[in-house]
């Protein structure tokens, strides 16, 4: 019987119940999502692998306690988001100053920006290069800017969620957001004019 039409109450059931096809369902059904997050939190291809590799082993170990009060999707990006965090911590000697991108943004940019910019960018994005600037754009940010503005921005936290993910104050939070959103608009003005 296929296993693509099963609903994710059936295959983590059949998973935990030791049926290999469920669980490769399941990781089919979710290695985008966590590598593109991984990636976008990360800024490596080589770690967001890492990433991926680490958060199925823990599915795979973790499923029969999953209880089913959130979607399997978040409960599995949720797990991919504290794996990429962690090695964005433990990477936390490269990270640029407040000052290094506050002298790269143009202040007068701040109010356009905020008026432009959709609750998803990415996904607001029809022009394809665009989307690729964004991207590169995205990557470029310092790590403590960028893993606040790809979970409010791109993920849809809340920023209270935000705080607590990363160990931060609301207030950090709401700074780093504004400047990461700062540092893309400057990066991305050329193709708003």
């Amino acid at each position: 019987m296929s296993h693509d039409n099963l609903s994710e109450t059936e295959l983590v059931n059949r998973a935990v119940a030791g049926d290999r096809e469920a669980m490769g369902q399941i990781v089919t059904r979710n290695e985008r999502l966590v590598y593109s997050t991984a990636l976008r939190l990360l800024a490596d291809p080589v770690e967001a692998e890492c990433v991926l590799q680490e958060t199925f082993l823990k599915v795979v170990q973790a499923l029969p306690e999953f209880k089913g009060g959130s979607s399997l999707s978040t409960w599995i990006f949720r797990i991919a988001t504290n794996y990429a965090l962690m090695r964005l911590r433990a990477r936390k000697k490269e990270g640029g100053s407040l000052d290094d991108v506050e002298s790269k943004v143009s202040q007068e940019t701040l109010e356009a920006f905020n008026r432009s910019i959709g609750n998803n960018p990415l996904h607001a994005v029809m022009n394809e290069e665009l989307r690729q600037a964004m991207e590169e754009a995205i990557a470029a940010l310092p790590p403590k800017f960028r893993s606040v503005f790809v979970l409010k921005d791109i993920e849809g936290f809340s920023l209270k969620e935000i705080a607590e993910m990363l160990g931060i104050s609301l207030a950090a939070v709401k700074t780093n957001l504004h400047r990461a959103r700062l540092f893309l608009r400057d990066r991305l003005a050329e193709f708003s004019n």
